[in-house]
């Protein structure tokens, strides 16, 4: 059943690519299948890429790429310049700055649909288990965008294993055990000769495993039945086979045996370095026949220069067979033959019993070339390693710290807890405390705590500013204001911040100062703020890095206008260096800011994507804001259900954390979705929570986003005496910030709450006044018109009306636009029913490809900034068609003029 499983996998893999794994427990055939797969792949004239993951080369950044992409590497140069440089770094063929690994897998994946042009291209993966975490990570990030291609991506994995990167809800094929029919067959074609008893004894401890079948017959050969099958039978089976590959060797002659080791220890060595090592451990020279008994028993394989085991569970086997003392011999003698300065490191470092620095600065020096080749894991696990080598208690705890910063950037809390908690018991200098201190800190993303909290991070701050190292000291700033942003703590912890910020960063123009004064202080210090970014941003930066901080300073700020332009700039090169954990965040901002200022089509498809790159870098707070965002626009359309059960799956992970910033967008949700529906009270009792400093939803700047709607509602729902006081607050925020929503609900507020004599003035110092965005604009426009109406001045509403009508058409908020179309009717005009286009709606992915396809863009073009493949864009194109009924990419702007844009299925 699974060979037609994976027939069908290739036979479909020309029209629609695909992944899928193979799992199963040891021996139970994952590779025979994968065999089979890859034969029938040629069979059918596809090309074929393999690679097999071994355990003793898991700490070897990108080596299963560099096996993996080998046959096609002269292809490389054909890669745009970023994928190539990249690419060509991770593989260690190019000096330059660590590669980001998603930028490795967009090169990947390019590479690969460069293969498929020809024909479909099958990409197998043996032992996922056992691949470097580099190469896992961009087979993880490929396995996720192989729709519509002609790719497809067949990884074996053994089912006790879990891998942190593999890709969640792929299709797996589970290898079950043979039938007792078929188990009989083939221990019979194996080994014909046995007794009854011997056969049906092999056939109970087989359970069905083919690799047990065929090696436990010689066992039974050597050791015969003694009466001991239960004692067997309680041994798991994965060990009962490491025992009998044991045995095997064990009956070989010593020299081999010492050979034996040193292949299990080390990923596929060349026949000169396994001779020149067991020649260094016997002390006599050794020749290549050492080397036949085991090839002659079927243990290994030599092929060109390199010798490997012929199944993982023999490597093993002689592992763990081997006394502690034997392989550290093993790891010495490698050690002195070995030429490659990484490999060489870690055999040395395994070679060591207790403490040896020399060992340990060379393994620090292997993690350096790691992180420069992109594989933090790889760093991370040298570093490690290399400060329990370390005798001096400063230089382990320094390497302790630095594993722990690599552990925060892989996301590894477990990890970053345990090296942390090593280093807290050494003895540490006030520098590695405030170091440790920042680590605690963006551990815990900044979450909000007491003031107290806050204040001990400012006097770390103040202290590592005191021993000269600003650069630590602004990160601790940061993470204390991180901690004002997300719930409020009151003015005298914020105060504590501003002042150290400001002593501490003076007037430089530092990004990270000005986002920290934003976080801690971002009303009162609102003016200051956009000034100096306005500054800032002119000076001419390539970090996109850099340009993001100077973005959310702004929009913190209220600056919504500056933060677009920053995020706007930022976005591309950020997509370019496939920094994708920043973008995730860029692009959730960025879609709040769109909602915020009315830009609905370009906020629909950055929080669509901002969700899935988020959850794609494990990133659950910008999961759960990105998702707030999807909530507020399904609300502004009418989806009330969509949006309550978006407001659901992004509160409820991060229900125990007390962010307000979560919760006030949650309100803010909510409120938008009551008021679309018309139910004026409850949007304002939502809307309140937000203005209430003593809620859990309190935060001052999210609350601004509720500032154009929370009077209307009041006055709508009759709740008059509670909108004068609300306009009395709104009054009291508008004097101390420039920000423009704040303003903007002012202004649309004023006649509201006004007489009839004053609210004709009002009404038009409104509609004169910038900025003008356009959903904000249209509902100024609808309340002007309706009050003109119900003033009896019905000519002079009805081109308010249609102003509002159409602005709400073109930004695809139906209900709005009905509700324009109604005051219309109420005014006597005329209008006929909106024709409902018989299109289906788009997908925010499928709106976005559009778009970006209508604006000149190449599929290839396109793919590169969305890090799909082109063939996935050209799918998404071909569905896109006939949803607008078109026929050609040149009609493709006009009918994006008229289309409403829809949510994600």
């Amino acid at each position: 059943m699974e060979i037609a499983q994976l027939d069908k996998a290739l036979a479909e893999a020309a029209e629609r690519g695909g992944a899928l794994f193979v799992a199963g427990e040891a021996g139970i055939g994952k590779t025979s299948l994968l065999e089979v797969a890859t034969s029938n792949a040629r069979g059918r004239g596809y090309s074929v890429l393999s690679v097999t993951g071994l355990e003793s080369e898991a700490d070897l950044p990108f080596a299963g790429l560099h096996q993996l992409l080998q046959p096609v590497l002269p292809s490389v140069g054909a890669l745009p310049g970023p994928q190539k440089n990249a690419l060509l770094t991770a593989l260690g063929m190019r000096a330059g700055a660590p590669p980001e690994v998603f930028l490795v897998g967009l090169a990947t994946l390019s590479l690969m649909d460069k293969v498929a042009d020809e024909r479909p291209l099958v990409v197998v993966a043996d032992d996922f288990q056992w691949l470097d975490g580099a190469t896992s990570s961009v087979l993880s990030f490929v396995a996720r965008r192989l729709e519509s291609t002609r790719i497809l991506l067949i990884a074996g994995l053994r089912e006790t294993f879990q891998t942190p990167v593999r890709p969640e809800q792929l299709p797996e094929i589970h290898v079950e055990p043979l039938s007792d029919t078929a188990s009989a067959d083939l221990l019979v074609s194996v080994a014909p000769d046995l007794d009854h008893q011997t056969r049906r004894l092999i056939l109970d401890e087989a359970l069905g495993n083919p690799l047990a079948l065929l090696e436990l017959p010689r066992a039974f050969k050597l050791k015969g039945t003694d009466g001991r099958e239960g004692a067997l039978r309680s041994t798991p089976l994965t060990d009962r086979l490491e025992r009998t590959f044991s045995a095997q060797a064990v009956r070989l002659p010593k020299l081999t045996q010492a050979a034996l080791l040193l292949i299990a220890l080390d990923k596929e060595p060349t026949v000169g370095e396994v001779l020149g090592a067991t020649t260094r451990q016997v002390g006599e020279e050794v020749t290549v026949d050492v080397l036949q008994p085991a090839l002659d028993a079927g243990l290994i394989s030599v092929a060109g220069s390199t010798v490997r085991y012929r199944h993982p569970l023999m490597r093993s086997a002689l592992d763990q067979a081997a006394t502690a003392g034997q392989r550290r011999n093993a790891h010495l003698a490698f050690a002195e033959v070995i030429a490659d300065p990484d490999r060489r490191a870690w055999h040395r470092a395994k070679a060591v019993l207790g403490e040896d620095e020399g060992a340990a600065a060379d393994l620090e020096i292997t993690a350096g070339r790691a992180q420069n080749r992109g594989a933090p894991a790889t760093a991370l696990g040298a570093l490690e390693l290399a400060a329990s080598l370390t005798p001096h208690g400063p230089d382990r705890a320094r390497r302790l710290l630095a594993a722990a910063e690599l552990a925060f950037q892989l996301g590894d809390p477990p990890a970053m807890a345990r090296l942390l908690d090593s280093a807290a018991r050494l003895e540490l200098s006030p520098h590695d405390v405030a170091r440790m201190t920042w680590l605690r800190e963006i551990f815990h993303d900044g979450a909000p705590g007491d003031p107290n909290a806050i204040a001990r991070l400012v006097a770390v701050a103040r202290e590592a500013a005191a021993g000269g190292d600003r650069n630590l000291s602004l990160n601790l700033l940061q993470g204390a204001a991180l901690r004002c942003w997300w719930a409020d703590p009151g003015p005298i912890a914020k105060n504590l911040v501003i002042d150290a910020v400001e002593q501490i960063a003076g007037d430089v123009l530092d990004p990270r100062a000005l986002e920290i004064l934003a976080l801690a202080a971002p009303v009162d210090a609102a003016s200051r703020i956009a000034t100096r970014v306005r500054e800032a941003a002119q000076v001419d930066d390539a970090d996109p890095s850099r340009t993001l901080v100077l973005a959310f300073a702004a929009y913190a700020a209220g600056d919504r206008a500056e933060s677009i332009e920053l995020m706007d700039r930022a976005a591309p090169i950020l997509r370019a260096q496939g920094r994708l954990g920043l973008l995730a965040q860029l692009l959730a901002v960025r879609g709040w800011a769109g909602i915020n200022t009315g830009q609905l089509r370009d906020a629909i498809h950055s929080t669509e994507e901002a969700n899935h790159l988020a959850i794609e870098t494990r990133q659950p707070i910008w999961t759960a804001i990105s998702k707030m965002g999807r909530a507020a626009l399904s609300g502004l359309q009418g989806e009330e259900r969509t949006a309550e059960l978006l407001i659901a799956e992004a509160t409820e992970p991060l229900a125990s954390l007390g962010l307000s910033i979560v919760l006030a967008k949650a309100e803010f949700a909510r409120g938008v979705t009551h008021l679309t529906a018309g139910r004026h009270s409850e949007a304002f009792d939502h809307f309140m929570r937000m203005f209430d400093p003593h809620g859990p939803a309190y935060h001052e700047v999210v609350a601004q986003a509720a500032a154009p709607y929370v009077i209307e509602c009041a006055v709508r729902a009759g709740r008059n005496d509670e909108a004068r006081r609300m306009m009395t607050l709104l009054e009291a925020l508008g004097k101390r910030t420039p920000a423009a929503l704040v303003h903007i609900g002012l202004r649309f507020a004023r006649p509201l709450l006004a007489d009839d004599s004053e609210a004709q003035d009002f009404y038009e110092t409104a509609l004169n006044a910038e900025p003008k965005w356009p959903f904000d604009f249209a509902r100024l426009e609808m309340s002007y018109g309706s009050w003109l109406r119900r003033q009896r001045r019905i000519t002079e509403s009805r081109p308010h009306l249609r102003a509002a009508r159409d602005l709400f058409d073109a930004l695809g908020v139906q209900p709005w636009a009905d509700k324009a179309r109604a005051e219309l009717r109420a005014s006597g005009e005329r209008i006929p029913e909106p024709a409902r286009a018989p299109r289906q709606p788009l997908s925010p992915q499928e709106l976005q490809i559009a778009q970006m396809a209508a604006s000149g863009l190449s599929n290839r073009q396109i793919a590169d900034r969305l890090f799909l493949s082109h063939r996935t864009v050209g799918a998404h194109l071909y569905r896109v068609f006939p949803k607008l009924g078109i026929v050609s990419r040149s009609e493709l702007a006009r009918a994006l003029e008229s289309i409403e844009p829809a949510l994600a299925r």
